[in-house]
């Protein structure tokens, strides 16, 4: 049996993409052991915590993350789980690592360097962080980092979410190269697909789902236009992870066409979904992360036949803008969002039904063969 083992610091719960990975692992017949090493979110019960229904996968969590009142306690916690993430590297002895992010890459590149030469690693990244925020940072990200690229030429796998990011995280590593790099896109699965609809019927309903703050998102521009529409428009905010200031000022405004919600989990999206109209994305891309960045919410919007409307400083999400097909992609100067009519901005008229093609179960086979391959 080869075992394998995915370390993945942050919460599960946290990154849909991974769900889907290990979702698609545990369908996949094996002859390989998976460890999933990784921690919890301090705010969620043991109930209601990720897990997969396959005897071949087993997921152990390493004290909880995301605790922000005291400093000592989060590096006890990076301590302890540094340190247990190797032990049980050294007593599984895996054939292959798959690390995402890099604070889950310590251990791996210790283990790699100085215990078990032959062991094959992939990595992958859910962002992108620029030199200069590798550099301004967390020490312990900046110090993990400068280890890590010793991996890099070693590596059978290394992706990114876009072409775009990778073209820049290959260029921040000269003069160290990559043998093969790929790209790996946040797609939902097959079963979240639905059609969309045809027209729209007022008031319109537009949905946000994810993190949400005043700083590094265009949320008093979006207020401010749906406000403007007087009951033309509702908006609906489904968030478990926003800046405090950010539902102060929504909630503040005492408007009975925006609503905040508390965030769902990511298999009850679907159905939420579904019941809207439009699915809004509000980065300002304050960092090069945004910019280049096609949101996995884009994706999961579209899947369950939802227009996106996106500020136009997103260039990774630009490529996806339809304009002779539904459901629509629309890039928007959110800064000075036009005065146009939402109908208008919904409309049919011209526009021919183009079926949604982007699905994890099929991006996401040459990682899962490369990972499980005799």
């Amino acid at each position: 049996m080869k075992n394998i083992v995915i370390v993945h610091f942050a919460p599960l719960e946290l990154y849909p993409p991974v769900q889907n990975l290990l979702k698609e692992l545990a369908k996949k017949e094996m002859r390989s052991s998976i460890l999933v090493i990784t921690t919890r979110p301090i705010d969620v019960g043991s109930n209601n915590l990720f897990a997969v229904n396959s005897k071949a996968v087993t997921i152990i969590r390493l004290g909880a993350s995301g605790r922000k009142d005291n400093r000592l306690r989060r590096y006890m916690g990076y301590l302890y789980f540094y340190t247990a993430c190797l032990m049980l590297l050294c007593w599984y002895r895996p054939k292959r690592i798959l690390y995402f992010e890099t604070l889950s890459s310590w251990p791996v590149y210790f283990f790699k360097r100085f215990l078990k030469r032959n062991t094959e690693i992939l990595i992958h990244y859910h962002e992108y962080t620029s030199p200069m925020e590798y550099q301004d940072g967390m020490w312990l990200s900046s110090f993990f980092h400068r280890r890590e690229r010793w991996l890099y030429s070693r590596s059978i796998w290394v992706s990114h979410t876009n072409r775009q990011r990778m073209d820049f995280f290959v260029n921040d590593i000269k003069p160290i190269s990559i043998p093969n790099p790929q790209i790996l896109p946040n797609y939902p699965p097959q079963s979240w697909f639905i059609m969309p609809k045809e027209k729209v019927a007022l008031p319109m309903k537009i949905i946000y789902v994810g993190a949400l703050s005043l700083d590094t998102m265009f949320t008093r521009e979006f207020a401010q236009w749906v406000l403007s529409w007087q009951g033309k428009v509702i908006w609906d905010i489904y968030s478990s992870n926003y800046a405090a200031n950010a539902r102060q000022y929504l909630e503040g405004l005492g408007s009975e066409f925006i609503h905040f919600y508390e965030g769902v989990n990511y298999d009850q999206l679907p159905s939420l979904l579904r019941k809207y109209d439009v699915g809004v994305i509000l980065y300002n891309g304050h960092i090069p992360n945004y910019v280049y960045n096609a949101p996995n919410k884009l994706f999961e919007y579209l899947a369950c036949g939802l227009d996106i409307w996106f500020p136009d400083v997103l260039k990774s999400s630009l490529p996806l803008v339809t304009t002779q097909t539904y459901p629509q992609v629309v890039a928007l100067d959110f800064k000075t969002i036009p005065k146009v009519d939402p109908e208008n901005l919904f409309a049919r008229e011209g526009l021919t039904l183009q079926a949604y093609p982007y699905f994890c179960e099929e991006v996401l086979q040459p990682l899962i063969h490369k990972l499980t391959e005799p």
